[in-house]
C-alpha cells in the first residue's frame, strides 16, 4: 500500500439536480397545540360583531332618549294647555260670567214670589206674573259682584288657548284695572331704615 492519502473527489454528475427541502418534523402533540387560521379568523370576527353590536345598541338607546325627551316636552305643553283650558272653563262657570251671559240673552232676575207646579195632580200654585224690571245680578241691584277679569262676556271658545295669555286672563290693560299710585304716576315702594 502506498503512503499518499486518498483525497475524495467531488461527484460531478448528481442524480438530482435540485436543492434539497430540510425541514423539522414536529411531533403530533405540537401540531395539535399550534392555533389554527380558522380559530384565529373566528376571534377576530367575533370581536368585530361585539363591536358592531354595541355601536347599534348605543345608537338605539341615544335614540329612545331623544324620543323620550321629545315626549315629555310634549307632555308638558299638553298639560300646560290643559291648565290653560281648565282656567278657561272655570272663569266661564263663574257665577258672575253666567249672570252676565244671562243678562246679555236679555233675562232678568226674578223678583216676584215664585210659582210652583204640583206633578201629582198638575196644579200650580201661586200667582204666575211676568218677570218685570231690568235690575241685572250684578251690580247695585243684584247680589254678586262683578269680576274684573269678566272685560268681555262672550269667549271665543274655538280659538286656540296656546295662544291667548296663560290662565285665561286678558292679555292687554283693561279699562277698569287701577293700580295705586303715589300721586306721580309710580308704584308706591315701602319704606325702608
Amino acid at each position: 500500500m502506498s503512503a499518499a492519502y486518498a483525497y475524495a473527489t467531488p461527484r460531478t454528475t448528481m442524480p438530482d439536480s435540485r436543492p434539497r427541502h430540510i425541514e423539522i418534523v414536529t411531533s403530533r402533540a405540537q401540531r395539535r397545540s399550534r392555533p389554527r387560521s380558522f380559530y384565529a379568523i373566528i376571534a377576530v370576527t367575533s370581536v368585530f360583531t361585539l363591536l358592531l353590536a354595541q355601536l347599534m345598541l348605543s345608537i338605539v338607546l341615544s335614540d329612545g332618549a331623544y324620543q323620550i325627551s321629545a315626549l315629555q316636552n310634549e307632555q308638558k305643553q299638553l298639560a300646560r294647555t290643559e291648565q290653560a283650558l281648565n282656567e278657561d272653563l272655570e272663569l266661564l262657570a263663574s257665577p258672575q260670567s253666567l249672570a252676565t251671559r244671562a243678562e246679555s240673552l236679555g233675562m232678568v232676575l226674578g223678583t216676584n214670589a215664585p210659582v210652583f207646579l204640583r206633578l201629582s195632580d198638575g196644579v200650580v200654585t201661586g200667582a204666575p206674573t211676568p218677570a218685570a224690571g231690568t235690575a241685572g245680578a250684578i251690580g247695585a241691584g243684584g247680589s254678586l259682584v262683578a269680576n274684573a277679569l269678566l272685560t268681555d262676556p262672550v269667549v271665543d271658545l274655538t280659538a286656540d288657548p296656546a295662544d291667548s295669555a296663560v290662565g285665561g286672563a286678558p292679555s292687554g290693560p283693561t279699562a277698569n284695572a287701577s293700580v295705586p299710585s303715589n300721586g306721580s304716576g309710580q308704584l308706591p315702594s315701602p319704606q325702608t331704615r
